[in-house]
């Protein structure tokens, strides 16, 4: 069976670790991660094996992150990054106000009127999100 070769294995690594000297510390890391790697499979098959014995089927697949599609931000996630975008556009304005002569003023400025745009499309999106019939 996979479980008790992997078990095996676990166990034959552990098994390697008192041929080191204690203040090998470099030397004990990539056998450390083995073993961690190797007991992570063997609670993975054995997980398995627990499922096949209680329902008599095999776990289902889980879909993997390329097969995963990212669902379009809702309605509060759009309000957090209007309040986050409120902040920074009052910061950069404050910024402007005090300091009009800096060497990056005009820098501060086309962020500005960036950010600004950015507000105008985030609250079309929100008057969609609010409104949409679905």
């Amino acid at each position: 069976m996979r479980a008790d070769g992997l078990h095996r294995e676990a166990a034959l690594f552990s098994n390697s670790l008192h041929e080191f000297r204690e203040d090998d510390v470099a030397g004990v890391k990539p056998v450390i991660a083995k073993i961690l790697a190797t007991r992570e499979a063997w609670k993975k098959v054995m997980l398995s094996i627990e499922y096949v014995q209680k329902t008599g089927q095999l776990p289902p697949e889980k879909p993997t992150a390329a097969e995963q599609v990212p669902s379009p931000p809702g309605l509060a996630e759009v309000k957090l990054e209007l309040q986050r975008l409120n902040v920074n556009i009052s910061k950069t304005r404050k910024k402007l106000e005090l300091s009009p002569d800096h060497k990056k003023a005009e820098q501060w400025a086309a962020d500005l009127e960036k950010m600004e745009a950015m507000k105008d499309g985030l609250r079309t999106q929100i008057v969609d999100l609010t409104y949409a019939t679905t």
